[in-house]
């Protein structure tokens, strides 16, 4: 079965970029619901229902895209109705595998990922991990929607979630606080604001294609730009004196355990 025949249900609360960067690169039957929905199709071509009862019993995949605090109460209210052949896909930060396990009595393929907000321009970076119910096809399916929305990985094991969200998942906003940072420093040294910004994005996807494009070396990408007693050598020696490593270290090290602490009070 080709996923772009499937019916795919998505929970619609907390899952609108996602289905955007889908959207524009399959050919499917997707629905959504939501209570404040109408029966019908709205502008992102999507069958829309205010009742969950009367559309889950029908679908082939449920990707879950509800925020982690409304996760118990809407899977306690569709669990029944999930049919046998259902592959699941929870999207929902903090939400294991394991507790799915204990909130039904069925063998049920389910699939956990965390694609990060990227997902709206199809530049997503999502790792994924299945039970042990999830057929090499359905795997295929999960494939062809995550790749869908930009780059997706298999990983290892569920602990490594943890580790991919403080990268990925938080990394969108760590580039926005930078890019705020240059902007601000660009305006203090005597820039106009609107083209401090565009600078900045401009520089920010010059060196991205650099890094994507080219063999080398990150260190050496930035060694090229760094001349002896030069200008970029100035800068990067204050935040190497600042300790910029250890800096993204600590951040990234709470953003992890934030998400640890995250799926113990899920899972109480």
């Amino acid at each position: 079965m080709n996923v772009g025949e499937d019916r795919i249900y998505w929970f619609w609360k907390h899952g609108k970029s996602h289905c955007a960067g889908f959207i524009k690169n399959n050919h499917h039957q997707l629905w959504a619901t939501a209570p404040s929905l109408s029966i019908g199709i709205n502008e992102y071509g999507i069958h829309t229902h205010h009742d969950n009862a009367a559309i889950i019993p029908r679908v082939d995949i449920l990707i879950l895209a509800v925020k982690p605090a409304q996760m118990p109460v809407v899977f306690a209210q569709i669990k029944h109705a999930i049919p046998a052949h259902c592959l699941i896909i929870s999207v929902a930060a903090g939400i294991s595998l394991s507790w799915f396990a204990r909130q039904i009595n069925k063998p049920l393929a389910i699939v956990r990922a965390m694609p990060n907000m990227a997902a709206a321009v199809g530049k997503a970076a999502t790792p994924m991990i299945a039970n042990e119910f999830v057929s090499a096809e359905q795997a295929a399916w999960t494939e062809t929607i995550f790749s869908s929305i930009g780059l997706s990985t298999w990983i290892l094991n569920e602990q490594q979630i943890d580790s991919f969200t403080a990268l990925s998942g938080s990394g969108p906003a760590y580039v926005f606080l930078f890019m705020e940072a240059m902007i601000k420093a660009a305006t203090a040294l005597g820039l106009e604001e609107d083209i401090a910004k565009i600078f900045t994005l401009q520089t920010f996807e010059g060196a991205l294609s650099l890094a994507s494009e080219n063999q080398m070396h990150l260190a050496a990408l930035r060694q090229q730009v760094t001349s002896p007693a030069g200008t970029t050598a100035a800068a990067i020696e204050v935040f190497s004196k600042q300790g910029l490593d250890k800096l993204v270290l600590s951040a990234m090290n709470a953003a992890f355990e934030r998400a640890r602490e995250l799926q113990t009070i899920n899972h109480t």
